[in-house]
């Protein structure tokens, strides 16, 4: 391994070639600052040892030009017994270790000590740059992948809704079409999840306000039953994972369509859809209209998988469900609650 040995004693300098070559070093020997620097810039070096008194300069010059270059190879600082306070700038001028000039015959072997636990440091240092530099490249590509992938379903989804929507076309019944719409808007919310996924940041979490808008959005443009009614969605910003995202997008998508369905049987009103969370971490997303209202002791008007959906979903959640709110008289209030 080859030395940079930075003394403008060559006496000593020819003493640590005999030396350090038992212990496999090779010793370039620089007798002053300058062409150290001139060598240090114009050659590979697996280590620099480097003395403090020059004419007219100090080690600490050396340490200070280096420092601009960047290359991360290790320096050890040789100063004088009397010299801590030398030896303490030293290292915070980015020295990785220092050894004492003595005229007894410790000195070598202490440099020799030195030089390789420097040098062990080094490589421990550069390997785990380079495990971190795979890690981050790992983590990109996963990102890259999961990206994908959501992008891919997504659109695949998307392509099954069409697919419902032409079916609902040539549907022979008005309870055909109903389902098939129903469905249609079930799979929305589960192709919104992984559109929101692809575009997201961070392709572990969802933003629901990002996720819930333009599902509702869809959900007003397309569904059969939103002709007359209006949506005023009022949502905050609340990041969860992929499958509470889908499970409230799809109790959202069954309590707006049974709004826009029973609500108004003149036709026309308004649906708010408002999500909200507290400072203790509880989540909070209701549903309100201002229509007949909803009797609960009478069961479901339809089929009554959208109830058995919204319950599964809310279980899933580990939410509660709760209907009507204090003060209000007319139309129907349902309010979903869930630890975040």
């Amino acid at each position: 391994m080859r030395i940079l040995y930075v003394d403008d004693d060559p006496a000593l300098a020819r003493l640590a070639t005999r030396v350090l070559a038992r212990s496999d070093f090779e010793v370039v020997h620089a007798p002053s600052i300058a062409i150290g620097l001139e060598l240090f810039a114009a050659e590979r070096f697996e280590a620099v040892v480097l003395d403090h008194y020059f004419e007219n300069q100090t080690g600490l010059n050396f340490l200070e030009a280096i420092a601009e270059i960047g290359r991360p190879t290790p320096v050890l600082y040789v100063t004088g017994s009397s010299d801590a306070d030398v030896a303490i700038r030293a290292l915070k001028g980015g020295a990785a270790d220092y050894v004492v000039k003595t005229a007894t015959d410790d000195f070598f072997p202490l440099l020799v000590s030195a030089l390789n636990q420097a040098l062990e440091n080094a490589r421990l240092r550069s390997e785990k740059d380079e495990a971190d530099r795979q890690l981050v490249a790992a983590k990109e590509r996963a990102e890259l992948l999961l990206s994908e992938m959501n992008h891919r379903i997504a659109n695949s989804l998307s392509l099954v809704s069409a697919m419902i929507r032409m079916q609902m076309q040539i549907a022979g019944s008005e309870e055909t079409r109903m389902a098939l719409d129903e469905t249609q808007n079930r799979i929305a919310a589960i192709a919104g999840v992984h559109r929101s996924l692809y575009t997201s940041e961070n392709v572990g979490e969802v933003q629901l306000n990002v996720y819930l808008g333009p599902l509702l959005a869809e959900l007003e443009s397309t569904s059969s039953a939103a002709q007359g009614i209006s949506l005023k969605p009022d949502l905050c910003g609340i990041a969860t994972s992929a499958d509470r995202a889908v499970a409230l997008g799809i109790i959202l998508i069954e309590l707006v369509t049974n709004a826009m369905k029973y609500a108004y049987p003149a036709g026309t009103g308004e649906v708010r859809i408002v999500l909200q969370s507290t400072a203790e971490g509880v989540a909070f997303l209701s549903v309100e209209d201002d229509g007949i209202g909803y009797d609960r002791n009478g069961g479901p008007k339809g089929t009554g998988l959208g109830t058995r959906l919204i319950n599964a979903m809310a279980t899933t959640l580990g939410a509660e469900i709760a209907y009507g709110r204090e003060g209000k008289s007319s139309g129907t209030y349902v309010t979903i609650r869930w630890q975040q």
